[in-house]
């Protein structure tokens, strides 16, 4: 079969998207856990899931190493569809503590830092936080990703004469928005 040059990207297309959108999760994790519950189940009775699989995100809120074994409290996100990515919104059913056997280091996996894990549930902690006592739901880890950091969005401010600066007699800005400079 003869493939001529500028047909090629048509070919690699559908690998390309496919590589795009894979979920950093391993196949076997991802089946077992087809059928998990929404994390608002799970928050609200995390004994009745012991044992069920499950695939979870969000932003890391604290990381403790203790001698053995690594705890990730996390602010729950869902998770995105096409690669399990924690979605960037502001909707969340609640944390939850991730235990991972072995050291995983504080500096990486830091506040703010988004992360996937797959694991057993495996029970519920209740713990102070702030003024009240919070049940965590436990999930243990036997797979986690941490998610690359985003860069921030640089903001152009355009000079003048087309945006923000010195107008007519020191005022700037757009009609009927004008301020004195």
């Amino acid at each position: 079969m003869d493939i001529h040059p500028t047909h090629l990207p048509w070919f690699l297309l559908p690998l390309l998207l496919v590589g795009c959108s894979a979920s950093p999760i391993s196949k076997p994790l991802r089946q077992a856990a087809e059928q998990q519950p929404a994390f608002s189940a799970i928050a609200v009775q995390p004994e009745r899931f012991k044992g069920q699989a499950v695939v979870l995100g969000g932003s890391v809120i604290q990381t403790t190493n203790q001698p053995k074994t690594t705890e990730i409290e996390v602010l729950q996100k869902p998770l995105s569809r096409y690669n399990d990515s924690p979605e960037d919104n502001d909707r969340s059913a609640g944390r939850f503590l991730v235990r991972c056997p072995g050291f995983l280091d504080s500096a990486l996996y830091a506040k703010g830092r988004d992360i996937t894990v797959a694991g057993p549930v495996e029970g519920a902690e209740t713990r102070p936080l702030d003024q009240i006592h919070y049940t965590y739901p436990v999930i243990g880890c036997q797979q986690i990703h941490l998610w690359p950091t985003q860069p921030q969005a640089a903001y152009y401010y355009p000079a003048y004469p087309y945006g923000y600066g010195m107008g007519w007699g020191g005022w700037a800005g757009y009609y009927p928005y004008w301020y004195p400079y």
